[in-house]
């Protein structure tokens, strides 16, 4: 389905109604200016609102964060710095932690520019428009990673006539580097609507629709979204909305590729899944003498405008320049690439998403396994995979009783030349419904 790129009312700055220049507005202004938590921006905001005279003159050093809802009149900003930060929630470490991920963590360490799990019960620090008056947001149950998400739904008759925004949820602009390769993630779940989709714009430009008909309905759908910022750009303005349908919207992640280098990941707990700085903890098998395996480039793999472009500039790849010879396979395995072991809680559920890619539709297919017990296969003739292009998947697993530690394995089953590819791996706890 292609974007259309709404042309919306502006978030209404205009048309919010104050008490007056000294009264606390816990608006979206107020929002983008103390971020729940964000300590780097609440630090700033705070200095910031040092310089608000008791005559209620500011000086002119606007935090950047807070201009696009504050805009740049003083009375905006007063009213936003009467109210002062009011949410302190706790953080905790996702790559290491076993606890649930309900804990209230909306910015991770490591170059998470946001993290909108919204497990701290507001929709803060992003902003909120609802252009269809019979339209509503709001953060509820369930969720995918923790027990909140926010959800759009009509909760009166729509004021659209065709199909048009109902409402959107608006990040604000976040700091980007010029040329730097960056990874969006976000859950969608449609509920059992037909009709419409939640569309993703960076910057004003449409890059990614979701619509019902794309994957199962009242299902939890992980998305994974490569993007890299353009010459001169120094910010990045996430929107999500919805046209038509009533959905919800979770773990929204947007950081740095590098930053999944390490044992230290922005979502979940699996180190190294990018691939951006080699196999990390990874390791791999390849008991094909005619099959290559290893960490090597992307560069070329993917026909200009077709699918998804790799997520980086790097990924796991097994390539066997001739049909494989199945005496010199394992149970016609060409090759294997074996994560680290990473802790898990019995009884807890957990999802897996990764990228797959395969060059050729008769080349075989992939085989996941988890701690040796078979998960799923991918190959080419599944109906949302293909060839050529980075296909995003997902798989649930509950850790069983007794086990500490998952092991993700992935076999290249491979049945002619060709080449495989295995990225974006990420395991995180999750709820499947």
């Amino acid at each position: 389905m292609a974007f259309l790129k709404s042309q919306l009312v502006a978030l209404a700055a205009a048309c919010l109604s104050f008490q007056g220049a000294n009264a606390c507005a816990a608006d979206n202004c107020y929002r983008a200016m103390f971020p729940c938590p964000s300590p780097s921006a609440v630090s700033v905001a705070s200095a910031f609102c040092a310089t608000v005279t008791a005559g209620g003159t500011t000086a002119t050093n606007y935090p950047t964060r807070a201009t696009a809802a504050c805009g740049t009149t003083p009375d905006r900003y007063i009213s936003a710095c009467k109210c002062g930060p009011t949410c302190y929630p706790t953080t905790t470490t996702l790559a290491t932690s076993t606890t649930s991920t309900s804990t209230c963590t909306p910015t991770p360490s490591n170059g998470g520019l946001v993290y909108g799990d919204f497990e701290c019960g507001g929709l803060g620090p992003w902003s909120t428009s609802t252009v269809d008056s019979g339209f509503a947001i709001a953060v509820q149950t369930p969720g995918l990673t923790g027990k909140l998400s926010v959800q759009g739904k009509f909760v009166g008759a729509s004021s659209c006539m065709n199909m048009c925004s109902a409402g959107r949820i608006d990040s604000g602009p976040l700091p980007v580097t010029p040329g730097t390769k960056y990874k969006m993630t976000f859950a969608t779940w449609m509920d059992g609507s037909t009709t419409g989709f939640i569309g993703l714009m960076i910057n004003g430009g449409g890059q990614r629709t979701v619509d019902a008909y794309d994957y199962a309905r009242s299902a939890w759908r992980f998305i994974q979204h490569p993007w890299v910022a353009p010459a001169g750009k120094t910010t990045a303005d996430l929107v999500l909305e919805w046209y038509g349908p009533a959905g919800r919207l979770d773990t929204i992640t947007f950081t740095p590729l590098a930053a999944y280098c390490g044992s230290n990941p922005p979502l979940g707990i699996m180190p190294d899944g990018e691939f951006e700085c080699g196999m990390g903890g990874w390791t791999q098998q390849v008991p094909d003498p005619g099959c290559t395996a290893g960490v090597s480039t992307t560069d070329g793999l993917i026909a200009e405008g077709q699918g998804i472009k790799a997520f980086g500039s790097f990924a796991w790849q097994a390539y066997s320049p001739t049909t494989p010879n199945r005496a010199n396979q394992e149970l016609g395995v060409s090759a294997r690439l074996i994560s680290p072991a990473v802790p898990v809680t019995p009884g807890k559920t957990y999802m897996l998403a990764f990228t797959a890619y395969f060059d050729a539709t008769n080349i075989g297919f992939l085989g996941i396994m988890i701690n040796g017990g078979g998960v799923m296969t991918r190959d080419p003739g599944d109906w949302d995979q293909g060839t050529g292009w980075f296909a995003t998947n997902q798989a649930f697993w509950t850790a069983p009783a007794g086990a500490t530690t998952a092991q993700v394995t992935f076999e290249a089953v491979m049945s002619a030349a060709g080449r495989m590819a295995v990225d974006s791996v990420i395991f995180v706890e999750a709820q499947q419904s």
